[in-house]
């Protein structure tokens, strides 16, 4: 699986060289259904070329503008390992592929920048969590949705203790601690504060931690996603202390993780942050109603309004369709939005437009399907002033 932070969805909005083209396609991970991928993508490489053709472009210009996007179409190993959803964006002097953790309704986009609207679940708290998975011998990091996780290649972190600190005479102590039998029988329970070295060895594990959290964090950027812990009991308060990520959760999955697979991970960390999302978003709904029932000027549901308040840094909340779009311009000079019934030559989805300035202007966006979104409108913000 690949991996997207905020900077990235910058510099994709950011590419307004001429002609831009985003392909979402949802794809399968396993079983049969995968030979569909391939399939599926090579309908909507055939849409793209229809729109370059409807926008201007001539075909040898058509081909030659494809060829980056087109060549993996038939690459039988490619399509074997996709996550939920991947997303294609090109463009005259860029192209980029992400294979993420999104289920993407299928959906082809050509205009004057990238469309990134259905990216936006992995940046709010609907969409995205890690969970870092750790023992005295192995660090996995993965990045998950509800569809699934997957683990991120980690570099300049520590890979163990032993690599960390260097020295053999840890890894005795940590059997020692654990309660590794040393003449057979019954594991016993050991913790720490009792005997001579145990301080010492919490304080070279809190030393190994924090060099894990300082590499772990690099990979967090500007993310508010959830971190789950996963690990046994006696390491997790070791390693809250040296965590410095302000999202880590009060519980963790318990247990050595390198007994489970990562399905049984996601599940278990689901299981965990599900309540989170939901209570999150719930209050912010009802902050809404509330201050939409008392007539407040602080809320709107008018495309028209809400999508100069995105560019002018106003919107605190942004409530958006996901599944349809809203196609027009916005003149930066006058401040206007001009929304069109279908789209036209240089139009953009004033939907996504108003999602990515939220977004990067430090407010939180939660995309919805239209039915779930409030009154069922296109959008809904909470101005901050």
């Amino acid at each position: 699986m690949d991996t997207l932070n905020i900077k990235d969805i910058r510099s994709l909005i950011e590419k307004t060289n001429g002609v831009c083209l985003s392909i979402y396609v949802p794809t399968f991970v396993a079983g049969k259904e995968v030979e569909q991928n391939h399939i599926r993508y090579k309908n909507l490489v055939r849409k793209a070329e229809e729109k370059l053709h409807e926008h201007g472009l001539r075909p040898a210009d058509v081909e030659n503008f494809m060829k980056p996007v087109k060549a993996f179409v038939d690459d039988g190993l490619y399509w074997k390992y996709q996550s939920h959803g991947l997303a294609v964006f090109r463009s005259q002097n860029d192209f980029y592929s992400y294979r993420l953790p999104l289920e993407f309704n299928e959906l082809t986009v050509v205009s004057d920048r990238f469309h990134v609207k259905p990216l936006l679940p992995l940046f709010n708290s609907d969409g995205q969590f890690y969970l870092l998975a750790f023992s005295k011998g192995k660090i996995r990091l993965m990045r998950g949705s509800k569809y699934g996780a997957s683990e991120v290649e980690l570099s300049g972190v520590p890979k163990s203790l032993a690599e960390s600190l260097k020295f053999d005479v840890y890894q005795k102590e940590l059997q020692y601690i654990t309660g590794t039998p040393r003449h057979g029988g019954k594991r016993d329970a050991i913790f720490f504060g009792g005997g001579t070295n145990e301080p010492n060895v919490k304080n070279e594990l809190l030393r190994y931690f924090q060099q894990m959290d300082k590499g772990i964090r690099e990979y967090f950027k500007d993310s508010k996603a959830p971190l789950v812990l996963a690990g046994v009991d006696y390491l997790i308060p070791i390693y809250r202390e040296a965590n410095k990520y302000p999202h880590l959760i009060d519980r963790h999955v318990s247990g050595n993780p390198d007994d489970l697979l990562p399905q049984q991970l996601h599940e278990k960390a689901w299981e965990l942050v599900t309540p989170i999302f939901f209570e999150e978003q719930a209050k912010v709904l009802e902050r809404f109603k509330q201050l939409h029932g008392s007539n407040s000027k602080l809320v709107s549901m008018e495309p028209s309004e809400i999508v100069p308040a995105a560019f002018a840094k106003r919107i605190d909340v942004l409530f958006v369709a996901n599944d349809v779009q809203i196609w027009g311009k916005f003149n930066s000079q006058s401040h206007q939005a001009e929304i069109h019934e279908a789209q036209q030559e240089g139009d953009e989805d004033l939907l996504d437009f108003a999602a990515v300035h939220t977004l990067i202007k430090s407010g939180t966006v939660y995309p919805l399907p239209l039915k779930k979104m409030p009154r069922q409108k296109t959008a809904a913000a909470i101005f901050r002033y």
